[in-house]
């Protein structure tokens, strides 16, 4: 009889979990839920918001990495003019010189420049040590300093893909890793990353340049739940294609440079970036485009990657395909 019993049951069970789990019946849900989902979206970020608000930049120690040029040095700007204290970090420390003019200029409190490679542990040992002797604490990190390329995987040097990754991946990482304990000393501190799209969407003839960025991405968003009792915020920003000098400093012998057709401005990408920083944003995707891919990569993974294939190379100056 106990056999009897549990035969139909299992079969029944067995049916349902086919009915539930199937692609399109997962989707109908979805669809069905979507509005409470939404409202759950709107509670949480209002949520945040509440937890990380109010926040001024006004005397507040921020760090920014990459400084000298685009978008670092717009950030720089505009913190400046909030009246914060700026620790400025980059190689070129020529520019970086004249950047910290230009703050000075614009009203920050305090300016602090540090020639720094991230790539370099001891130059992110000795920028962490120099915020420490003169303010003992942070406020905010913007994780700002990158490099990219431009050329087939298979046409590269291999090492081009490790000092990718030692500059954006690991560069960064190390930042956090060691400043952590001075954004720990304030309320309300946030983590900057300054990803990409190319953190989002697959890029040709970026490989190295998008697992750095992806990359990113997996790390400090795990690193927001570990860090979320300190009250320290992570907040991602994922620009599109920014006028900067990126794209004359890529690496490789014959770099291909991206499309520069319709390029944010480097002063409208940081004005977005800091009104996120204040008000505690969790992440800022810039685009319409990366938006819809971010959905489509979650619920169609197949019909996006068929896109990605067909309309990725327009980004490309020069097609390649």
């Amino acid at each position: 009889m106990m056999i009897t019993y549990l035969f139909p049951s299992t079969i029944i069970i067995g049916v349902l979990s086919i009915i539930l789990f199937t692609e399109a019946s997962m989707f109908a849900l979805f669809t069905l839920l979507y509005p409470f989902l939404y409202l759950f979206e709107l509670y949480a970020r209002h949520q945040r918001h509440k937890l990380a608000q109010p926040w001024s930049a006004n005397n507040k120690v921020i760090l920014i990495t990459g400084a000298s040029s685009g978008i670092g040095r717009s950030l720089a700007h505009i913190f400046a003019k909030q009246g914060s204290n700026l620790i400025l970090c980059a190689r070129r420390e020529d520019y970086l010189t004249n950047v910290a003019n230009e703050c000075r200029d614009h009203g920050a409190t305090r300016v602090i420049t540090v020639k720094c490679d991230v790539a370099n542990e001891n130059d992110v040992s000795n920028l962490i040590k120099t915020i420490e002797d003169s303010f003992n604490k942070l406020d905010c990190v913007i994780l700002n300093a990158g490099v990219t390329m431009g050329e087939r995987f298979e046409n590269i040097d291999y090492q081009i893909i490790k000092d990718i990754m030692n500059v954006n991946y690991f560069g960064s990482t190390n930042v956090a890793y060691k400043a952590l304990n001075l954004l720990k000393k304030t309320k309300k501190s946030r983590i900057v990353v300054v990803d990409s799209l190319a953190g989002v969407l697959p890029l040709p003839l970026r490989s190295g340049y998008c697992g750095s960025k992806f990359a990113l991405r997996g790390f400090f968003e795990t690193l927001q739940v570990e860090v979320w009792e300190h009250e320290i915020f992570v907040m991602m920003t994922y620009p599109g294609t920014v006028a900067t000098n990126i794209n004359e400093a890529r690496l490789g012998n014959n770099p291909i440079p991206l499309n520069m057709k319709g390029a944010m401005s480097v002063d409208e990408c940081a004005k977005i970036i800091y009104k996120g920083v204040c008000r505690g944003d969790k992440e800022i995707v810039f685009t319409a485009g990366g938006k819809l891919g971010r959905l489509m990569e979650a619920v169609f993974p197949n019909a996006f990657a068929h896109l990605t294939r067909k309309f990725a190379w327009k980004a490309i100056a020069a097609d390649d395909s």
